[in-house]
């Protein structure tokens, strides 16, 4: 598993970074390492935040150059700010705001805001959170009320909890910002809808009148140090009637409103936001599951052979937890790469069925991110407790992902909700990510039992796939009872939607695998990587069959056993050093002194304690010397 300096571009590579993507990154990472502003010492813990700042905002102008001089797309400009490191507060123009404008403004609207922003001769944001309410959209209390004598829209935050806040690339950069607010016309509440708002000059970059903001703080863990978060509010703050967003609704000069054809418009954010993430998220699992993977190639623990220790790699308790993390992170990116495309062409979608779809991804892909993160920090022992592996920062980048755009558990109960309402309106057919529905609606089907010779039996897809849905189709099942019975669901309801998403990463996992380009020993190691994806993920949704038919004690030991044998299977293959070659991560991506070609991890470890600056700790010692002698203070005083 040796460090690289240059991506792969192998037909394995090719499938799992799509080739587009992976184009992308082959030319970002040349330019970016030539330019020394981004290769310089990148330990940036000991800078002060504003130091930290100075130096974030000279690389997003160095990469804004590069833009303009090598014509990168939007996208790649995106994917150049997370490579160039610390995910750049700069790309939410271009990630969040660029594409929300392209999602939901009106075509005359587009041919004057795109070139603005596509040009950063504006920079946006996306202002929905508020103090009071986030995973709450319906509770949001600004409010943009329609004045019709002056066809301007006033925005108001009438409340402490309705200031925006979290809001990213607010806090320094932007100049507009996307406000979802409630739009009142003639006294009437119309619902949240969004407004483009001017919130600084752009000649000056001083406040807009009747606009407050704030940059937020510092976050815990050091997390997102460069993206300033923001906290805003409006007193009064008037827009133009045309700043309301229109390509699905519209309001005219006279007050009339006209409704959205399609009355899911309003998932039309969240949907882009939330699908974007599965595919990000994984890519940083996949770096934490390399670093550890090669640690665990190079480190050697107990059970001497032949007067050596035996490799980490080679114990059950670090294939069991590696390989795992290794399989979700790449149906994350499978996965996303595929809601992605659906995104890119959403005014053709079905934006409930996508929409459940990115709230279940969201929510797995955060979930099992930072434990997978965390895990592989676990297997590197304490070593992997130390900055310079960059498990850590890893951990911090990733552990908010289960709050913002949505805290899991909140976010579950809109799953929920639409298996309560597709149920009663027996509409699930309608629905692809709720097909396992119409399951409940055949009672033999329900009290069927799998039958599963042997463990071997276990390899068949559709009996893997079975599992699957029968599990979501039992917890289902219950949610709908509780409802019924009037019981507080708001905690259960997180385990139906972990397998609701178990079973939409399963099926793009597997309909991505059958698709592996390249030779065979390339779709012997999908095929190895979806067995070890299907039997982790089953067993450990066994609880949801306590008290059913469907499995009995001997299913559930073959498929232990099922499991133990695509473990080692994945083990003896390689099909980890095929994989972790194929991502071709190079040593600039992977920051860490686990993955450097020049020295092994003990030689990166020593020479990170070499270079502390609190080596040479002349500057603390007369406080020091001063405490050794402060006990004789006292001891004079006895006497």
């Amino acid at each position: 598993m040796a460090a690289t300096t240059t991506p792969s571009t192998s037909p394995l590579s090719n499938f799992l970074w799509g080739e587009e993507r992976l184009k992308r990154r082959c030319e970002i990472l040349v330019a970016v390492t030539q330019n020394p502003i981004f290769t310089q010492p990148r330990n940036t813990h000991g800078l002060s935040r504003k130091d930290l700042w100075t130096l974030r905002l000279q690389q997003s102008v160095e990469l804004l150059d590069l833009k303009f001089k090598l014509g990168w797309s939007n996208q790649q400009f995106v994917d150049a700010t997370k490579i160039a490191g610390d995910l750049l507060s700069i790309g939410v123009n271009y990630r969040i705001f660029l594409r929300n404008l392209e999602a939901q403004m009106s075509p005359e609207q587009k041919a004057y805001w795109l070139p603005k922003a596509q040009r950063y001769e504006i920079s946006g944001c996306y202002a929905q959170t508020e103090l009071g309410h986030g995973s709450n959209v319906r509770g949001i209390e600004t409010t943009a009320t329609f004045d019709p004598t002056t066809d301007e829209i006033v925005v108001n935050s009438p409340t402490l909890s309705s200031h925006k806040y979290w809001i990213g690339s607010l806090g320094i950069l932007a100049t507009h910002a996307l406000v979802i607010a409630r739009l009142i016309v003639r006294g009437r509440d119309l619902g949240n809808h969004v407004f483009l708002v001017q919130v600084r000059d752009l000649d000056t970059h001083d406040l807009m009148p009747n606009v407050r903001i704030y940059e937020q703080g510092e976050k815990g863990m050091g997390t997102f140090a460069s993206m300033d978060n923001g906290v805003m509010a409006f007193t009064n703050c008037r827009i133009p009637r045309a700043n309301m967003l229109a390509g699905m609704v519209s309001l005219d000069a006279d007050g009339t409103y006209h409704a959205a054809k399609n009355s899911k418009h309003s998932y039309t954010s969240m949907v882009i936001i939330r699908g974007l993430m599965s595919e990000e998220l994984g890519t940083e699992v996949a770096k934490a599951a390399i670093i550890a993977l090669k640690y665990a190639q190079f480190r050697r623990q107990f059970n001497p052979k032949d007067g050596q220790e035996r490799r980490v790699i080679e114990y059950a308790s670090v294939q069991n937890r590696l390989f795992p993390a290794l399989a979700r992170s790449v149906a994350m990116m499978l996965l996303g790469r595929e809601m992605r495309a659906r995104i890119d062409n959403i005014v053709n979608e079905s934006l409930e069925d996508l929409h459940l779809q990115t709230v279940g991804a969201k929510i797995w892909a955060s979930e099992h991110g930072v434990r997978d993160v965390e895990v592989a920090r676990l297997t590197c022992g304490g070593h992997g407790n130390m900055a310079s592996t960059g498990l850590g920062p890893l951990y911090a980048q990733l552990s908010p992902s289960r709050t913002y755009e949505g805290e899991t558990y909140v976010l579950s109960q809109q799953i929920g909700n639409a298996v309560v309402k597709h149920w009663k309106n027996k509409s699930e057919q309608s629905i692809t990510a709720l097909s396992y529905l119409a399951r409940l609606r055949d009672n033999s089907r329900m009290s069927q039992r799998l039958r599963v010779a042997s463990a071997d039996g276990w390899f068949n897809r559709d009996v893997q796939e079975d599992c699957l849905e029968h599990r979501a189709a039992v917890l289902a099942q219950r949610h709908l009872a509780d409802v019924a019975a009037g019981k507080d669901t708001s905690y259960d309801v997180f385990e139906l939607t972990m397998a609701h998403a178990d079973l939409t990463y399963w099926r793009g996992l597997q309909t991505q695998v059958k698709q592996t380009a390249g030779g065979r020993s390339d779709r012997e190691t999908m095929e190895a990587l979806a067995n070890v994806f299907s039997f982790t993920t089953m067993l450990e949704g066994l609880s949801a069959f306590a008290g059913s038919p469907y499995l009995t004690t001997d299913d559930v030991s073959s498929l232990r056993a099922a499991h133990t044998t695509a473990i080692a299977r994945f083990a003896s293959g390689g099909y980890a050093d095929a994989l972790v070659a194929a991502f071709g991560f190079t040593e600039f991506e992977l920051n860490s002194v686990f993955a450097r070609a020049s020295e092994t991890p003990y030689e990166g470890l020593l020479d990170v304690a070499r270079r502390s600056d609190l080596t040479d700790n002349t500057f603390v010692r007369p406080t020091l010397l001063k405490a050794r002698s402060l006990w004789k203070k006292y001891e004079r005083a006895k006497l």
